[in-house]
């Protein structure tokens, strides 16, 4: 019997993802993961990897998602892949503040951030900062939450009337 196609585990995960079925999406991407190792290719292992960790953490399993990113970062980094390394230190980010380790979880945030930027990345770049605000805003940090705000409005590439709005706001200097 032919083993199956780690591409194959791949598009069972996203398919189980996306009828919230968290924890057999996140085994199918570990799955997927394990076969694309034995392919040498680690960059669609760590892909994979990084699949795992978001089923796992919508599975509510912040220890186990935290622990599919191990290594992945790395990865990306030695392949010069700045967006997807982006992606993982992101997901690192949210597997720590599903620990509840706010501080690391926000360090995290403004590294993925401060990628994200590097690579022009204004939307992934304000999805991040967007949720160190909401974290900054849950520990009752209101300065701190309204700069991330404004900084998640200085790159997105495509704003929303409210975004527009907020950014004309911040110009004209109303906070």
């Amino acid at each position: 019997m032919d083993a199956v196609k780690p591409t194959t585990l791949a598009e069972q995960g996203k398919k189980e993802y996306e009828q919230e079925n968290y924890l057999a999406a996140a085994n199918l991407f570990s799955n997927a993961a394990q076969a694309y190792t034995l392919m040498k290719d680690e960059l669609n292992a760590a892909e994979m990897k990084n699949n795992q960790s978001v089923a796992l953490l919508q599975a509510g399993k912040a220890k186990e998602a935290l622990q599919a990113t191990e290594g992945t970062e790395e990865i990306f980094q030695r392949a010069g892949d700045i967006k997807r390394q982006g992606i993982a230190v992101s997901n690192r980010a949210a597997a720590l503040e599903g620990m509840k380790k706010w501080q690391e979880a926000l360090a995290e945030y403004d590294r993925a951030a401060s990628l994200f930027e590097q690579v022009g990345e204004g939307d992934m770049h304000s999805i991040v900062r967007k949720a160190a605000a909401n974290l900054n805003l849950k520990r009752g940090r209101l300065t701190d939450s309204q700069m991330d705000v404004f900084d998640s409005l200085r790159l997105v590439e495509k704003p929303t009337l409210l975004q527009r709005i907020m950014k004309f706001l911040v110009r004209m200097g109303f906070r």
